[in-house]
């Protein structure tokens, strides 16, 4: 027999470059057996690399689905400011047309201004770039404060990779097709052919001429319908493709997007509508800017957009980052039912010698034979002198069958201690059809036979409130059949899945009294928020008590939070809130400039008329307030449609744990006031840089103009 072995530095594995270590271990490995027979690897990373990939790729397509609505905002939004810039300088370009320029001239003009400005923002953007992994590998959770003052933990290492130069060169050529598209279109006019397109600027745009926004709202409508018959948005299986149907992660981007193309559509009516009622108030420059936005209603179709979707997109990624957030508390919550569980198996009286109490099998006896008890257990109020132990209750957590109609199914049984259980149990109102765990327990108090059972039991097998229903209940090998009556149905309860089956919580005390004694049983603990569950469970130890095992439910979602899927989705989430923001803001203010450059003559020749700069103050403010509450109120109403829409198809996974409890959706009110606010700043330096721009405005250089025109 002979041994070799060969240690390698791993510290430069890349996910991109597995899949050749995997085939050049797989070629060693043969190479190897083809020089001498019966070679075999024993020890290998393959196994390692393999579980590495698989996870990178998941990670890798969960982050994808996530970025699609944040690339889809920043393509619409180069698209914007390229349309822009070659709108500014249309007449320019008509001029240079007309004195002998050819069209390839025009294009190689702006070809060359975009390599310039795509250099630029290729470098820049690389380094950026690199800053947002940094975050995205410090988050904990959505909007961290830590993460954002850059206190959280320590940020892991950061490659800019050949992929990630690849991405960055392909977005700079989008943005460059996006440049030339509308320099191609304005370099076919001259000076004549550009006013007389100028005088049918009055058409509607080209995606209402031909409903394209019907459209789109018709494939929102059939993505809804197949997720609702799919169920739920599908990631990775052994047998699917997750982007065999990519419409399906589209679904809330395209929702908004459809939505407001088509909210759009009915702008210039809603502005005639309020045109109408500000004709019949006095004065004259609300009624001015009412009919600006109603006639014009083309020009504003691009910021209403922008906002819109910033705002729509914003609302449902906080509400999705929230509803994940709190469904990881209520998630780990429900599966240990409490903040600290501790399983205790007390002390057996029947084999002394033996540490543990489930060490030996215990034979069972029946309820009226004279026997002492076969568990000692001290008060669970002892478990109170523990430092940082609130409260504390005992439940029983026992396999139960039921046999109804020569038909058995095995579930679970959960005996509680009805008055200690609310002050330690983690409950919501949804898991008993509304009513709370107070009311519940009050049930059980009626009669200490009473039942709460699984509502989908009770329906398959007929039985009502008050119905009688025999169970065998088996504990550290004892059964026992044992009489209940059916109190209410229950939904879910904390700790009890129905994947398991059928499963049932009735009082402890009266279990135990049927089985015959004291049998062991877990200790529900609530705890202070800065106590250690490990400092605790070695506390309660210190009375004497047998802790077996201790679930702490905020270390594990400290754990959870700290994982490398979870990061990156919370910081990708973050990342795209906080680019939104700052696109829109740039967005809208590029565009009150070059709105304002574009009506200069309009302008002047309303001074010129009599209009003073106060109420031409007025005029724009207004306009601009109007257009930011419209694409405010339309924004906010989407990103709820779209939050309670698509987030609950968004709870997704394999094991029981990850669909149970199901999602609460949750509207980040606290975030969508920092974006309220947001725009508040945004329509103040607006109107700032507008006011600023209408007081240098020289009356006779617009007059001047509008006669040369």
């Amino acid at each position: 027999l002979a041994v070799w072995y060969q240690i390698f530095d791993g510290s430069k594995v890349r996910s991109g470059t597995v899949p050749d270590l995997l085939a050049s271990v797989t070629r060693s490995e043969a190479r190897a057996n083809a020089l001498l027979a019966n070679t075999t690897l024993d020890v290998s990373p393959v196994a390692a690399l393999e579980d590495y990939r698989r996870s990178a790729r998941l990670l890798m397509v969960m982050l994808t689905i996530f970025s699609i609505p944040l690339v889809g905002l920043v393509l619409y939004f180069v698209a914007l400011i390229a349309g822009m810039v070659v709108q500014r300088s249309q007449a320019e370009i008509a001029l240079l047309r007309s004195r002998g320029t050819t069209r390839l001239q025009v294009l190689l003009v702006y070809l060359l201004e975009g390599l310039l400005v795509g250099g630029m923002a290729m470098a820049g953007g690389l380094a950026l770039g690199w800053w947002l992994a940094q975050i995205m590998t410090r988050a904990r959770t959505f909007l961290d404060p830590a993460l954002l003052s850059g206190t959280g933990a320590t940020p892991a290492p950061v490659i800019v990779s050949r992929l990630a130069v690849g991405y960055g060169l392909c977005a700079a050529g989008l943005a460059l097709l996006a440049l030339l598209l509308p320099a191609l279109g304005a370099s076919r006019h001259t000076i004549v052919t550009f006013k007389w397109a100028r005088a049918r600027a009055l058409l509607r745009p080209l995606w209402q001429r031909y409903y394209l926004d019907l459209v789109l709202v018709g494939l929102a409508l059939y993505g809804g319908y197949t997720l609702r018959q799919q169920g739920t948005i599908t990631l990775l299986s052994a047998d699917r493709d997750p982007f065999s149907n990519p419409l399906l992660f589209l679904m809330p981007a395209l929702f908004c997007f459809a939505v407001a193309l088509l909210a759009a559509r009915f702008f210039p009516l809603l502005m005639r509508f309020f045109a109408w009622l500000a004709a019949l108030l006095p004065g004259t420059t609300l009624l001015l800017t009412v009919r600006q936005l109603a006639r014009s209603a083309s020009q504003y179709t691009g910021p209403l957009l922008l906002l819109s979707l910033t705002l729509s997109l914003a609302t449902f990624t906080a509400s999705m980052a929230a509803t994940l957030d709190g469904h990881l508390s209520d998630q780990v919550y429900y599966q240990f039912g409490a903040d600290l569980n501790l399983a205790e198996t007390g002390e057996s009286t029947e084999e002394p010698e033996q540490g543990s109490p489930l060490s030996q099998p215990i034979a069972a006896s029946s309820p009226g034979e004279e026997a002492g008890p076969r568990w000692l257990f001290l008060p669970v109020g002892e478990h109170l002198r523990v430092p940082g132990v609130v409260a504390a209750a005992r439940v029983g957590d026992y396999g139960a069958t039921s046999n109804i109609g020569g038909r058995q199914q095995t579930g679970r049984l959960l005996g509680v201690d009805r008055t200690d259980l609310p002050a330690v149990a983690y409950y919501r109102s949804d898991f008993a059809g509304g009513e709370p765990l107070a009311g519940l327990m009050n049930r059980l108090a009626m009669n200490p036979a009473n039942l709460l059972a699984s509502r989908p039991f009770l329906a398959e097998h007929g039985l009502n409130a008050g119905d009688s229903l025999r169970l065998t209940v088996g504990v550290a090998g004892t059964y026992q059949e044992i009489e209940f009556l059916v109190a209410a149905p229950l939904d879910l309860f904390p700790t009890l899945y129905p994947q398991d089956g059928p499963f049932f919580v009735a009082n402890l005390d009266y279990v135990h009294e049927q089985l015959g004694g004291v049998f062991p049983y877990d200790v529900w603990l609530t705890t202070e928020p800065t106590a250690a569950g490990k400092e605790v469970a070695a506390g309660v130890r210190g009375l004497g008590l047998s802790v077996s095992a201790a679930s702490d439910a905020r270390e594990t979602i400290a754990a959870e939070q700290n994982r490398p899927e979870r990061q990156g989705l919370f910081g990708l989430l973050t990342a795209g809130f906080l680019a939104a923001a700052v696109l829109t803001v740039l967005g809208f203010l590029v565009y009150a400039v070059v709105s304002f450059q574009r009506r200069f003559i309009e302008l002047g020749m309303l001074r010129a008329v009599g209009l003073s700069a106060t109420q031409m103050a007025l005029y724009l403010i207004g306009e601009q307030a109007l257009l930011i509450l419209a694409a405010g109120g339309l924004g906010t109403a989407l990103g709820f449609a779209a939050s309670y829409l698509f987030i609950p198809y968004f709870q997704v996974g394999g094991a029981k744990t990850s669909l149970v409890p199901p999602f609460v959706i949750q509207i980040a009110w606290g975030d969508l006031r920092t974006i309220y606010a947001l725009f508040g700043l945004m329509f103040v330096a607006a109107v700032t840089v507008l006011v600023v721009l209408l007081l240098r405005m020289r009356i006779f250089e617009a007059v001047k103009m509008g006669e040369a025109g």
